[in-house]
């Protein structure tokens, strides 16, 4: 795992911050940090995947209030309840589309031998 002189590289890349830079944007909470905390979490997600979002996360999440910790928790369940929805609807729809090409293929067989 990367550590946290590697987000403080990204973030100065991509944001042109560093994390000490952000800790006042975070300490304020409110809806402006939520929103900063899951922009940062995104360019970071991007650039290398969980690598750098774990020891973002671990340096910045308690710097925000109570109260943007509780409203980011329930963000980030809600993202993945939806994730799993669709992954759910996509596998339904491939299993669904699978049968139906089975189906397909048993009705044209027997019309084959019905011919025959």
């Amino acid at each position: 795992m990367l550590g946290k002189r590697d987000v403080d590289l990204q973030l100065s890349r991509s944001l042109g911050l560093t994390m000490k830079e952000l800790e006042p944007v975070l300490a304020v909470g409110g809806d402006a940090a939520e929103t900063k905390f899951m922009e940062y979490c995104w360019r970071l997600w991007k650039a290398d995947g969980i690598e750098l979002v774990e020891p973002f996360i671990e340096a910045a999440f308690n710097i925000l209030p109570e109260k943007s910790r509780s409203v980011l928790f329930e963000r980030m369940l809600t993202i993945v309840y939806v994730a799993q929805d669709i992954e759910l609807h996509e596998k339904l729809q491939n299993a669904n589309q699978q049968t139906r090409t089975a189906a397909d293929l048993s009705k044209k067989s027997e019309e084959k031998a019905e011919l025959a």
